[in-house]
């Protein structure tokens, strides 16, 4: 799991508030049943649907990461272990190539999340006034069937935001270009194999 997502004690603390001890399901392959239509809106609904939403762990976690080492830093141990003669220059190119990717990378989280909180606003949008108000204020007091399709609803919206989230591809491969290029730039595998740019084994 990457550094940036959600902690599984938050997940973990929601499903037993929604599901009690037995909070696991019987099985991978249950599915909550189908909510119907969206309901009208209504300023009590949209309270109790931003409630709700600050309850959610994901919804309303604050996204700052966990502390790590700073580009820079990482940076500076990386110059001090190649110990080969390379310009200030191709240093800084190299951390604004991790703040780049850093950057991008936080963004396709942020979108990733924004779909998560649209689907659970969605599923909020379509259940009774009762069911909504007892989801945003006491959701140990909804009754079995109810909890466990929540918490089925819960996993399956978790799951998909945990794959949709892992950086993809073309983050990777964007990287990967930069840092080849910035290696090309300053002819860095002449001095080193071990370089971005190097051919392709065959």
């Amino acid at each position: 799991m990457s550094r940036h997502n959600l902690p599984a004690l938050l997940v973990l603390s929601l499903l037993l508030s929604l599901a009690g001890c037995n909070a696991l399901p019987r099985s991978t392959t249950d599915q909550a049943p189908p909510l119907g239509p969206v309901l009208p809106d209504s300023e009590a609904r949209n309270a109790w649907i931003a409630q709700a939403l600050a309850l959610d762990p994901l919804a309303s976690q604050n996204r700052q990461p966990p502390p790590r080492q700073s580009n820079a830093q990482i940076v500076a141990k990386l110059r001090q272990k190649r110990d080969i003669q390379l310009p200030d220059a191709y240093w800084s190119q190299w951390q604004r190539n991790l703040d780049v990717f850093d950057a991008d990378t936080a963004r396709h989280k942020e979108t990733q999340r924004g779909l998560y909180i649209d689907t659970l606003t969605d599923q909020l949008k379509r259940v009774d006034d009762l069911t909504l108000q007892r989801l945003a204020n006491a959701p140990d007091t909804l009754d079995a069937a109810t909890r466990e399709a929540w918490k089925l609803r819960l996993i399956e919206r978790y799951s998909r935001y945990i794959i949709d989230s892992e950086v993809n591809r073309d983050i990777i491969d964007a990287h990967l270009r930069r840092m080849a290029l910035m290696d090309r730039q300053y002819g860095v595998c002449a001095l080193d194999s071990d370089c971005w740019d190097r051919a392709p084994k065959p």
